[in-house]
């Protein structure tokens, strides 16, 4: 239920915010202490009384983002205007991972670090049982609800490269990236076609759907774990 109200209230920012370009906002130009480059926004949910903290520093020269979890849930969003892009480039790191996530467990899922891309895919090109199921959430939480969202995570247990359902919902599709290394920095390219294909082939079949939002999220509100980790500017490459 978390990740389909969170989905709605994502939806409800995409409708709100006008589109973004195709170049997503640098953290990098922003100030230490200052604003979040727009359209960066944070997206948590009423029932949370304790959010993930998302702060501009100054590290190893540069200005980052920052994000802190300690027991909290919220989500940073970069609303972007439908584009198709070929690959998604940026560098992160992890210092301090949730002890106790367990992502194959509602109950252990959180995570330290989190890349997600929220794909504008017609609900035509989904079979006929999960098309059933996005209509009745989207009836309950929007009809914007997105219908197929890949999240690439930093993960303590699972080997990199794993692949698996959210312990929430089947729409969102995660891949563990990362599983040790703390401290430092690593550097992710991805290639977005190939990796929608891997999460939905059904859909896949059509083609790659455009892009509806990019975000970046930490959380630890199902173990009450705390985290912290760096996330450097995201790329876009186009097609």
């Amino acid at each position: 239920m978390k990740a389909i109200v969170a989905a709605a209230l994502t939806a409800t920012l995409l409708l709100a915010t006008p589109p973004a370009p195709a170049a997503l906002a640098a953290f990098s130009s922003a100030t230490p202490g200052g604003a979040m480059p727009a359209p960066w926004q944070v997206v948590t949910l009423p029932t949370k009384l304790r959010q993930t903290r998302y702060d501009i520093v100054s590290l190893d020269g540069a200005s980052v983002l920052r994000v802190r979890a300690d027991g909290s849930y919220a989500n940073l969003l970069h609303p972007l205007a439908g584009e198709r892009a070929q690959r998604l480039q940026w560098r992160w790191r992890v210092d301090e991972p949730i002890e106790h996530a367990d992502l194959t467990r509602k109950d252990g899922d959180d995570v330290p670090a989190r890349v997600c891309l929220l794909f504008d895919l017609p609900l035509e090109r989904l079979a006929l049982h999960d098309r059933l199921k996005v209509e009745i959430a989207r009836a309950l939480f929007g009809r914007d609800l997105p219908a197929a969202s890949i999240c690439y995570v930093w993960d303590r247990q699972l080997a990199a490269g794993t692949w698996l359902a959210n312990a929430f919902t089947d729409r969102v599709q995660m891949l563990v990236l990362r599983r040790r290394g703390y401290g430092a920095w690593a550097e992710e390219s991805r290639d977005i076609a190939a990796d929608f294909a891997h999460a939905f082939p059904y859909e896949a079949r059509g083609g790659t759907p455009p892009l509806a939002a990019v975000g970046v999220s930490a959380d630890g509100d199902n173990t009450g774990g705390s985290s912290l980790a760096y996330f450097g500017d995201l790329r876009l490459d186009m097609k």
